[in-house]
């Protein structure tokens, strides 16, 4: 008899095997985990880069904004430096230039010195500002694209930015000391212009006996002087060149004149000049003594001629024969010489009469010569007439 084991009941166990292997089902959540790390740092990382390259941008459009700006500021003050620069070389050669007036009145030593000191101290300041430099920095050319170019450039740019500030700064400062040096040396040259011109009247004076040709141009430098520029420039230093030269002439010409006057009728002809330039009205006179003058000059006889013109003031030149200086100051003598110079002072009266007519200048001349009571015949009268009442009463209004 086959025997047969009973069949058990028991419900099989339903638990997996600890050793067995997970399914493929169960390694899905972990991997979309590590994919989401790992987006999250690429998102990150992106970001980082991208701040970082932002950062690097904004720094050097910062660096590149102050630069420009320092940059636009530094040009005004490199342009008032060098135009600074450029006055202190026109002083600086004009003041070496006045050094070389000659007549004590036009520049007095005290004068002098200090011009020359005033000289120096812009000499050598021009220098210095010279040595601050005045070439501007190139602008930016081209804006870099990696950050740590754009790092690098900025730093650059604030230390450009840095240094050009600490230029401009100096530049202000040398550009207001060296005008103030300049400005005293101006004011130097102010006074030395007020002082020339002021010394011109008293040069005149001593120099009377000049011949009218140098005289008008020592006025006419003197002029120019008192119409430059009260500053020390060119235009100074050439007003005071000119007087200098001009002063120079008229003391030669006035010595030379002296000279030719020497002789035992010295005294007599200067006398006969000075009274001669007492009643001219400020027409210049020169004068030429000989020994024969239209047939006259020997015995008691005696001769004058005189042209005139009318420009610069009025000028005239007068030739006398030297018996009238051997009889000064005898009354005929006076006569003939007031006669003449009733012809010099046509230069400021000749719309008085007919200039152009020659016996009409004669008339003039003699009615002048009575009009500061001479006689008629002493005038000329007996020579070229008696004139009109009314004219020698017109003669009385031209002094």
């Amino acid at each position: 008899m086959d025997e047969f084991a009973p069949e058990s009941t028991a419900p099989a166990s339903s638990a997996p095997d600890a050793a067995e292997p997970p399914t493929a089902g169960d390694t899905a959540p972990a991997r979309r985990h590590t994919w989401l790390w790992i987006s999250a740092a690429i998102v990150l990382a992106g970001l980082i880069v991208t701040g970082v390259q932002l950062w690097a941008n904004l720094s050097y459009d910062d660096a590149e904004e102050a630069f420009l700006h320092s940059r636009t500021v530094a040009q005004p003050a490199t342009a008032t430096l060098v135009a600074t620069m450029e006055h202190a070389d026109r002083a600086t050669t004009a003041a070496q230039a006045v050094d070389g007036v000659a007549a004590p009145e036009l520049l007095t030593a005290d004068d002098r010195a200090a011009l020359a000191a005033g000289a120096s101290e812009i000499a050598k300041q021009r220098a210095d500002a010279e040595r601050i430099g005045l070439d501007l920095p190139p602008a930016p050319s081209q804006k870099p694209t990696m950050p740590w170019e754009l790092f690098l450039e900025a730093s650059d740019l604030r230390e450009q930015t840095s240094t050009l500030d600490d230029r401009t700064d100096t530049q202000d400062a040398t550009a207001r000391s060296l005008s103030a040096t300049i400005r005293g040396v101006d004011e130097l040259g102010g006074r030395i212009l007020e002082t020339a011109h002021a010394a011109v009247p008293a040069i005149e004076k001593a120099s009377v006996d000049a011949r009218f040709a140098p005289i008008i141009e020592l006025r006419k430098a003197a002029d120019d002087v008192g119409s430059a520029p009260a500053d020390m420039d060119s235009g100074t230093s050439a007003s005071l060149l000119r007087l200098d030269k001009a002063v120079a002439a008229v003391r030669a010409s006035a010595q030379s004149e002296l000279a030719a006057k020497a002789g035992p009728l010295f005294e007599a002809r200067r006398s006969a000049e000075a009274y001669a330039r007492s009643i001219s009205g400020g027409v210049l006179l020169e004068f030429v003594w000989t020994d024969r003058l239209l047939g006259q000059g020997a015995g008691e006889s005696g001769a004058g001629t005189a042209t005139w013109d009318g420009n610069d003031g009025g000028s005239s030149h007068i030739t006398l024969t030297n018996s009238i200086a051997r009889y000064w100051p005898a009354e005929w003598t006076k006569a003939l010489v007031t006669h003449e110079v009733g012809h010099s002072i046509s230069a400021k009266c000749y719309e008085k009469f007919d200039w152009e007519d020659q016996d009409a200048n004669e008339q003039w001349a003699t009615a002048w010569a009575m009009s500061w009571g001479f006689s008629a015949y002493d005038s000329g009268a007996n020579i070229y007439g008696t004139p009109s009442k009314a004219l020698q009463d017109t003669a009385k209004t031209c002094r």
